[in-house]
């Protein structure tokens, strides 16, 4: 999706039905209004958008999934798992050589999260660090990061 208005409604209307994931107001506003400038996937049931993935550049070995939305509904039919494989071959055939992304630490008790950090584990994300210092305290960031080719890093 290149149109920055579409890739904010899809990120709206998805976001707005996972209150189990993002149930912070100020925190769907911004994904909304920030998406705009991202790579951007999503998924359809015939015309309705049901999933999106959205991409973040950090350097030039490092992309970030910036937000990642799938309608409830449709969780546990490989719908995330495409989004991703989708930006895994864009970004290797721009030379990126991580992908990373930051959810819920495993030091917060979230069912929801728990199933996420798996999701990341199963597709081949290894966690790296968890930070408080990113989202607050009572929200612990966990950093997992993905290798896109089984090379050495040159710098």
């Amino acid at each position: 999706i290149s149109d920055p208005k579409s890739k904010s409604n899809i990120t709206n209307s998805i976001l707005r039905k996972l209150p189990d994931w993002f149930g912070i107001e100020e925190a769907i506003i911004e994904y909304v209004d920030k998406v705009k400038d991202t790579i951007f996937y999503a998924a359809f049931d015939n015309d309705k958008p049901i999933g999106f993935l959205s991409l973040k550049f950090n350097n030039e070995y490092t992309c970030e999934i910036y937000v990642m939305g799938i309608k409830k509904e449709y969780h546990n039919k490989g719908i995330g798992r495409e989004l991703v494989e989708r930006a895994i071959s864009y970004l290797i055939k721009k030379n990126y050589k991580f992908l990373m992304v930051k959810t819920l630490g495993e030091s917060h008790l979230d069912k929801n999260y728990k199933k996420t950090r798996e999701f990341y584990n199963k597709l081949g994300f290894y966690p790296i660090e968890e930070i408080k210092g990113i989202w607050g305290e009572h929200n612990p960031c966990l950093i997992m990061v993905k290798s896109l080719y089984g090379g050495t890093v040159n710098v």
